[in-house]
């Protein structure tokens, strides 16, 4: 995969072409949270039973959240007494319920003589199983220290239901259900306090309509170029524009090819003029709403390095 260099160490981790006609696009979505002016960050216990551990879990994740290259946070631990910007505390419960049910199974009462295998009447049975409802629920809050705002709240609760029998158990046991839910509730948590970055492969327009013959065989090369030169693919895109006036499909890709290249107001050009052209992808109004998401990442960020004191 080629990317021009604007910005490439921005993203830790770029997406590869994919088998199909793809082009690989890298990007970050903010934090949705209010946190441009909190660089320095402790994560207190949690209450309640496993509060410590899902505590140490945030703190660790949120410790590994990069931007640039850089740390997002710097982690101070809450017992230390070091200057902070912000706390994040909270508290987390989980609770199980079990109640008695009964299903009906089919029980053979007679078998035939010459096939034992081979059922010629049965009935219905009652068996007593157990109705298992597991709930984890997580609520975690940003205060800033300088003036005590809340900045961040959110309530998290997950739910598990299952029925277990003598010949059916449950798929899983209620530790590791608490245990997965906890961590996604984690990872929700560090998702809302620190910008994610993303790699996705987008399909490209191959509809040839509108193109001259010749014109029509340059573009299904440049498709054939994606799966092992995206930016090769993309030069042969933009030299079709030299002679002739771009379909919708054409604009559609060589939008695709800006936001590659993180030429964000070309590709917001391209995108509207393959709108304007009759297309009807609704790729276009993804990649415009990625391309907001990700510009609000990097003012985030330019925000924030005004404040580390950096370039």
């Amino acid at each position: 995969m080629l990317f021009r260099p604007l910005l490439a160490a921005t993203f830790l981790g770029l997406a590869v072409p994919a088998a199909a006609e793809t082009l690989p696009i890298a990007g970050s979505d903010p934090a949705s949270a209010n946190v441009n002016d909190l660089l320095r960050i402790s994560v207190d216990r949690f209450e309640g039973e496993g509060g410590g551990a899902l505590a140490q879990r945030l703190e660790a994740v949120l410790g590994d959240a990069r931007f640039d290259g850089r740390s997002y946070y710097r982690i101070v631990a809450p017992e230390s007494g070091a200057p902070i910007d912000g706390l994040v505390t909270g508290t987390t419960r989980a609770s199980v319920e079990e109640a008695p049910v009964i299903e009906k199974r089919k029980k053979c009462t007679e078998y035939d003589p010459k096939d034992k295998d081979k059922c010629l009447k049965e009935v219905d049975v009652d068996i007593r199983c157990r109705s298992r409802t597991i709930t984890v629920t997580t609520t975690a809050r940003l205060v800033a220290i300088d003036d005590g705002s809340v900045r961040y709240t959110r309530p998290l609760n997950a739910r598990d239901q299952q029925t277990y029998c003598p010949d059916r158990s449950a798929s899983r046991t209620v530790d590791d259900y608490i245990e997965w839910a906890r961590g996604t509730q984690v990872q929700a948590i560090r998702r809302d306090l620190a910008p994610v970055a993303y790699g996705v492969d987008v399909r490209v327009d191959e509809n040839r309509k509108g193109l001259s013959k010749p014109a029509a065989e340059s573009f299904k090369e440049a498709i054939r170029l994606t799966k092992t030169s995206p930016a090769a693919a993309c030069e042969a895109w933009g030299a079709l524009t030299r002679d002739a006036e771009p379909t919708a499909a054409l604009a559609f890709n060589l939008g695709l090819c800006a936001e590659m290249d993180r030429d964000f107001d070309a590709a917001i050009d391209w995108y509207g003029q393959a709108q304007r052209l009759g297309s009807k992808n609704r790729d276009i109004g993804e990649g415009l709403a990625r391309i907001d998401r990700h510009r609000r990442a990097l003012a985030d960020w330019a925000a924030r390095k005004r404040l580390m004191g950096v370039d």
